[in-house]
């Protein structure tokens, strides 16, 4: 009895894509029709391949006994020299089966218990006992292991990477070239290489994991392990910044007073001279004056990121005062030609527990800083959410010209500017007082498509006295 070709060859792709053995279907030609995924889990080959690329110096026997049962239609079992995953290679039993209706052939194969064993006994117990996502790549670059950590670390079921190309994983992250470059480099020099790569969760959350890859010549694969760094990084970078407030905080405390004495007198002789002064000497009498309360303002910020905090917290309401900073920035926003968007939100309350001053200087920060990196034009958008825990989010985002990864890796460190005329001070600053507060800051950033500062705050429960200033405006505090 004759069947619809469709209708057969869907009913053997259900049977292999359900079956735990290996199984392939070719045609007349030799060519792969159809591979399971089983069978792209222990061989080092994909569906483009052709039958003779399965055997390992195959006889003419071999051939023959395949050739005549393609010819003569029947049904064989032969044992076959083939390579599998992990590099090494093995005497399987292939099942040939030929169905003429579709005039294709199957093949089944039995994976041996040894391969089983060696490789259950060389990697389960590292696999199994490690806190970091283990991979093992064969030499073809094919996954053929992984231990249960896929979810933790990259959120895929272990399907998705099973018998696939490790390229799959690098397309979860956006990887640098130049460092992948020199990664693969590094690999094939001295069969060893790391890199740091960036894993984005969600909009809000992102990893730092650290990637070891090491290749192994006697089996012919390759071990990788991703480690998490994230907390070891915000650490190191925690206490370089401790320390470059520290070291703020000593140098602005013995120059102080020699700075300010002198500058003082200077500001004195400034003001004599100005009474005599004519035209001409007026215009460069007025730039001393400038350059010497531009340093006092730089000598100001550095004694404040050198202080400790002063407790003059109380609860208040966050959202009043990012609207009414900005009203303080709107008249210079219109001068310059650019748009303010504050975005509707959902916050059940924005109370926050916190000293209202220094918030202020934070606000006000963040707003003059997207002004200045944006053409008329421009849209600086204020947005505000609140998460079932009561940390309230705030998003400051700009239309400007963006940074790169160099400039978002320094933009808190202190004296870093892109700018001519600035002190580099501004950002460090508004980091300790948001770290003061119990929040958290971060940038986002793209070149020619602006930036997103995103701060946190813990909600205001459990801190004592209440006083909840959410309908009177701020600006009167």
């Amino acid at each position: 009895m004759k069947y619809q070709k469709e209708n057969v060859m869907d009913h053997i792709t259900f049977i292999l894509d359900n079956s735990i053995r290996p199984g392939i279907v070719f045609d007349n030609k030799e060519t792969f029709v159809y591979v399971n995924k089983s069978f792209e889990k222990y061989f080092a080959m994909n569906g483009k391949c052709n039958i003779k690329d399965l055997f390992i110096n195959p006889s003419n026997e071999l051939w023959e006994n395949i050739t005549n049962q393609i010819n003569k239609h029947e049904n064989k079992t032969l044992t076959v020299n083939v390579q599998l995953v992990d590099g090494r290679i093995y005497g399987v039993k292939m099942h040939l089966m030929y169905f003429e209706d579709i005039q294709q052939t199957i093949a089944l194969f039995d994976i041996p218990q040894n391969y089983m064993d060696s490789t259950g006994k060389t990697y389960i117990k590292a696999f199994h006992n490690s806190d970091d996502f283990m991979i093992v790549v064969n030499k073809h670059g094919r996954i053929f292991d992984v231990n249960e950590k896929h979810t933790t670390f990259l959120n895929v079921p272990r399907d998705y990477l099973m018998g696939k190309s490790v390229q799959v994983i690098l397309e979860l992250f956006n990887v640098n070239p130049k460092i992948l470059v020199e990664y693969i480099r590094d690999l094939a020099q001295y069969n060893y290489a790391e890199m740091t790569l960036l894993y984005e969760i969600s909009a809000d959350e992102k990893r730092n994991y650290q990637v070891f890859t090491l290749f192994d010549s006697e089996t012919q694969t390759y071990l990788i392990r991703m480690k998490d760094q994230t907390e070891t990084m915000a650490m190191e970078k925690l206490l370089a910044h401790s320390d470059s407030l520290s070291t703020i905080g000593e140098l602005a405390a013995s120059i102080a007073h020699e700075i300010r004495n002198p500058m003082t007198t200077l500001k004195g002789f400034v003001q004599l001279l100005k009474i005599t002064a004519t035209k001409d000497t007026m215009k460069y009498l007025s730039v001393i004056d400038e350059e010497i309360l531009r340093m006092e303002s730089i000598l100001t910020e550095m004694l404040i990121l050198s202080k400790p905090a002063l407790n003059k917290k109380t609860t208040f309401s966050l959202e009043v005062l990012v609207t009414d900073m900005l009203q303080v920035i709107q008249p210079k926003a219109l001068m310059d030609g650019i748009m303010i968007k504050q975005q509707e939100n959902t916050l059940k309350d924005s109370l926050i527990f916190g000293d209202s001053d220094k918030l202020k200087q934070v606000l006000l920060n963040l707003y003059k800083n997207a002004l200045e990196a944006m053409s008329p034009g421009g849209i600086l958008t204020i947005a505000m959410e609140q998460d079932h825990y009561g940390k309230i989010t705030l998003r400051v985002t700009d239309t400007g010209k963006g940074m790169d990864l160099e400039q978002m890796n320094q933009v808190f460190v202190p004296f870093f500017t892109s700018k001519p005329d600035g002190t580099g001070l501004g950002l460090p600053l508004v980091l300790k007082i948001i770290e003061e507060h119990g929040g958290t800051i971060s940038v986002e950033s793209k070149v020619g498509i602006g930036t997103t500062f995103i701060v946190t705050f813990p909600s205001a429960i459990g801190h004592g006295p209440e006083v909840i200033l959410n309908e009177k405006s701020m600006l009167l505090a």
